[in-house]
């Protein structure tokens, strides 16, 4: 019997009559709502997953971030609420992992209007994966066993990371979508609504709207039906639904091919640059075939006997895919955040698979085991870290912060102060800073939030996500721009990856160099400012061709005034590599100076590294950015000496008309 009953109009009262006289006529009552409307919205109120769901949300609840802090994960969130505060743009003026509507994922109260909606968001994707992993469970495991395995799923997803796996409610929408009958209405509007999630999402994260992209085409490929007309509507709603958020987040139409190409090569990029294996960690790497085996396993039983071959080879596709997209998340960066993520993905994904019933208790063995994977991975005590009823609270206590106005303001000045007192900034370098539109580096970002300084970043504004030469000219060209920040704030943090900061960008370390003086420096902080350009036109020194790890010695400076940096040329990854790099991780590329062995991104390697300047050349200590190495030997992890393609080494020598030092000022001790 179906819910939606005939709509009616409003009731009249009849007149009532009794023997020999008419009753007074009685006022007509109002319209009401119609009947079968109100009984729908009665039953989905009333609907027990209604019910289990915001349950779910609230026992598996995990505090949110809401205080701003300081750390490269903050300051990247901090940057996002950032951009849209000031208005500046992706695509001609920001690019990042993250795009225009990536502010939605870091649930910090940086400012109320963007940290409301980012927090709205995080529980909306909460609730749509508790709701997706025990509707996709209650098919096979009853209603009971599938609260419980989505209290599960959530409470290891809050335990993992801060951001929602929200691929894992996409991949559940689209095996249903392919398993299913449809009439042709129906099915078009869930493709649509798949390409619409996706196209949303391509300006949260590049990375997860490119897996849910893929997904929605296998979807509408895999679905039975008009498989062109299926594509089209998909594909259509996901460049619309991209076009309109991208005007609606305030962005500049003619920047949104930039946009496009720049998050490419952060996407490309990524791997070479980023990768990185945690000690410790091994037992991942054979727990994750047998994690990605329970899936497939579980999927083909799903299939068996399918007549529809497209159907059953698109459900097998989406896990593919799936496992790809989490398995590149989790292992490229390979830590213990990460390698949790891809478990727990891979738990509540499992759920999308509806196991023939002679085998649905070899399939909860299987979710069992992935369960035992997932808490493994999370490296805690699992029973002393479930805490139903003080996550409840917590989930009533924050969302009671954030709809309060009072204690949004509260919240938000305590963590002012915090990072005020983690990277103190004494007034005279403050003088140096206010009114002035200021970039800082490497990562701080949070600290120009803090000081409420006027930001004004390179467009790759973490220096270290600029991998890639065409994102090192990017921030280059900015700097000899009429719209280049009047001042430079560098902090004295360690490095990241045991990488040399000023060879992440060796085009922009080089501008810096030539365009900005000192006017300021500290212990901790360094303030320099916008000037002419002091440097002239570099001169070749000479090339010299070396094997892998073989030491070169470094010119040195031919004069007091001029410095010497190096372009390396054949460090590109060879057609193998680039395979291993789109699969996986490619091998890590080293530089060894005199000072020690770091690591090389081979991506900016030929952009200029300076490695030789006199003292009146360069910065001063601790911020000078010319490492002053005699030698230099490139190397890569997995390969000897002497194997491969040679190594190139160009040297230059670039002479400046006058030192970094602005006149009057000097190192502050």
């Amino acid at each position: 019997m179906s819910m939606i009953g005939p709509l009616r109009g409003p009731r009249v009262a009849p007149a009532l009559a009794s023997p020999g006289a008419h009753a007074p006529a009685r006022p007509e009552p109002r319209p009401v709502a119609p009947a079968g409307a109100r009984r729908t919205l009665l039953a989905w109120i009333r609907a027990p997953a209604v019910w289990i769901t915001a349950a779910v949300v609230l026992l598996s609840w995990h505090a949110l971030p809401l205080k701003p802090k300081t750390g490269i994960g903050p300051s990247w969130e901090a940057a996002m609420h950032m951009a849209h505060h000031f208005g500046i743009t992706f695509g001609n003026h920001l690019i990042f992992t993250y795009g225009p509507l990536g502010f939605l994922s870091a649930p910090t109260l940086w400012y109320a209007g963007t940290g409301t909606l980012a927090v709205l968001y995080t529980l909306l994707a909460r609730a749509a994966l508790a709701a997706a992993v025990f509707l996709a469970a209650r098919r096979s495991f009853g209603t009971r066993a599938a609260a419980i395995g989505a209290l599960l799923v959530l409470d290891a997803s809050g335990k993992t990371a801060e951001v929602v796996p929200v691929t894992v409610p996409f991949l559940i929408l689209a095996v249903w979508v392919v398993d299913r009958e449809w009439s042709r209405r129906q099915l078009l509007t869930l493709l649509g609504i798949a390409g619409a999630v996706a196209g949303f999402e391509l300006l949260n994260k590049a990375s997860v709207g490119l897996e849910m992209g893929a997904l929605a085409i296998v979807m509408a490929l895999a679905a039975r039906g008009r498989r062109v007309e299926q594509l089209l509507v998909t594909v259509l709603a996901l460049l619309v639904t991209l076009l309109v958020a991208w005007i609606a987040a305030g962005q500049d139409l003619g920047a949104l091919g930039a946009f496009v190409r720049n998050s490419e090569q952060i996407v490309t990029g990524y791997a070479p640059a980023q990768g990185f294996e945690s000690g410790g960690l091994k037992p991942e790497f054979l727990a994750a075939p047998v994690a990605f085996a329970i899936g497939l396993a579980v999927a083909l039983d799903m299939t068996a006997g399918e007549r529809v071959r497209s159907r059953r080879w698109g459900i097998i596709a989406l896990w593919l895919l799936f496992c790809f997209f989490q398995f590149k998340e989790a292992f490229v960066r390979h830590d213990a955040t990460h390698g949790a993520v891809y478990f727990v993905a891979l738990l509540g994904a499992f759920f999308a698979f509806v196991p023939r019933p002679a085998n649905r208790l070899a399939a909860a063995l299987g979710a069992s085991l992935l369960l035992v994977f997932a808490v493994a991975a999370q490296k805690s005590n699992p029973i002393s870290a479930f805490n139903p009823v003080g996550n409840a609270k917590s989930a009533i206590t924050q969302l009671a912060d954030v709809a309060v106005a009072s204690k949004r303001n509260a919240i938000a000045a305590e963590g002012r102060r915090s990072i005020q007192s983690a990277y103190p900034l004494d007034p005279a370098t403050l003088a140096q800073l206010r009114g002035k539109t200021v970039h800082v580096l490497p990562v701080q970002v949070s600290v120009a939030w803090a000081y409420r300084l006027a930001w004004r970043p390179l467009p790759v504004f973490q220096s270290y996500s600029a991998y890639t030469t065409s994102l090192d000219e990017l921030d280059a060209k900015a700097l000899v721009s009429p719209q280049a920040p009047q001042r430079i704030l560098r902090n004295h943090d360690a490095e990241i990856d045991e990488r040399l900061e000023a060879f992440d960008q060796g085009a922009t370390t080089r501008e810096i160099l030539c365009r900005y003086q000192e006017l300021r420096t500290t212990s901790e902080w360094q303030v320099l400012g916008v000037a002419q350009d002091r440097c002239l036109a570099p001169v070749a020194l000479g090339t010299v061709h070396a094997g892998w790890s073989q030491r070169v010695a470094v010119p040195a400076p031919p004069n007091a005034n001029s410095f010497v940096f190096v372009r390396i040329g054949g460090v590109g990854l060879g057609s193998g590599e680039r395979l291993l790099s789109l699969l996986y991780k490619p091998p890590t590329h080293t530089v060894t100076l005199d000072s020690g062995r770091y690591r090389l991104v081979e991506g900016t390697a030929a952009d200029g590294l300076i490695l030789r300047a006199p003292a009146g050349v360069d910065f001063s200590a601790p911020f000078h950015v010319a490492p002053d190495s005699s030698t230099i030997a490139v190397g890569k992890t997995g390969q000897g000496a002497g194997g491969g393609r040679p190594i190139t080494y160009s040297f230059y020598a670039q002479a400046v008309r006058s030192g970094p030092r602005a006149p009057g000022t000097g190192a502050a001790r």
